[in-house]
């Protein structure tokens, strides 16, 4: 049941942003939602359950975006170890910690992507206003980034309070 909570969850973030944050031009500098799936995964679930949803996410934006295929699953993948690796060391229920683990994870993907856009197309004009955007995200990851991920949080647990009696119903007739 975990993994359908993921794939809804998926499912509404990339219908909000690939059409109703277009309607919208105060939201057209935001940063991409999936991040926060791989920054909730990082910090609350185990990798078993996590590394088949962040590849999931990963292929679906590969498949969305115009760039070089195996980009998004590769930030994810690097993102969610960044994360875990953090938990060791900081208190992850704080509230700043999420507040920076968004942010910092919505500039590792603009590094990441300033990075390959570079690398592939090393004659090419480097597009003006990439930092203008950089830094507009950041700021969206700072004002938003923590309510998120504690709505996709309390999300998550109602999801599994809502159907773990179900599940211990069953094994205990059985």
């Amino acid at each position: 049941m975990t993994y359908f909570f993921y794939l809804f969850t998926s499912f509404v973030l990339m219908l909000v942003q690939t059409t109703i944050m277009h309607y919208f031009s105060v939201l057209s500098g935001f940063y991409d939602l999936f991040l926060l799936i791989v920054i909730f995964l990082g910090l609350y679930r185990n990798l078993r359950e996590s590394i088949p949803v962040i590849l999931f996410l990963g292929i679906i934006m590969d498949n969305l975006c115009n760039g070089p295929f195996g980009l998004y699953t590769t930030v994810y993948l690097w993102f969610y170890a960044i994360i875990r690796w953090s938990s060791v060391y900081f208190h992850i229920r704080n509230t700043l910690f999420m507040v920076f683990a968004v942010a910092s994870g919505v500039l590792f993907e603009n590094l990441i992507f300033i990075g390959s856009f570079v690398m592939f197309n090393p004659d090419s004009q480097f597009p003006g206003n990439i930092t203008e955007n950089a830094l507009v995200q950041i700021l969206w990851a700072f004002l938003t980034g923590p309510f998120f991920l504690m709505f996709i949080n309390r999300a998550y647990n109602i999801w599994r309070g809502f159907f773990k009696p179900h599940v211990s119903e069953q094994s205990s007739h059985g």
